[in-house]
């Protein structure tokens, strides 16, 4: 049996059945504004000199990312980084100079 490595990508999520509505405008800018607070406090914990909120280890390892993210999407949920807005004026301004 041969196998053979393919170049197609595989979506991680469905596709949006209209990328130009508000509403899926709006949760991609959400999207933005949690994977930027996710780089903030990635960059945070690497400005730990070595040390870790959570200990050492694989296991470790992959419960702090998933923690990471959950704390990533509740900080963008919960205070007013300013992105949103100004994603969404950005684009709605790129759209209407079409």
């Amino acid at each position: 049996m041969e196998i053979s490595a393919t170049r197609q990508l595989v979506p991680l999520q469905k596709p949006a059945e209209n990328p130009e509505s508000p509403k899926e405008l709006k949760k991609a800018v959400e999207g933005f504004e949690i994977l930027f607070a996710h780089q903030l406090l990635e960059t945070m914990q690497k400005d730990l000199a070595g040390e870790s909120l959570f200990a050492e280890g694989v296991e470790s390892n992959t419960f702090g990312a998933m923690a990471q993210w959950d704390l990533a999407k509740k900080l963008a949920e919960s205070i007013d980084l300013g992105l949103e807005e100004q994603l969404l004026m950005q684009v709605t301004a790129h759209k209407e100079a079409k």
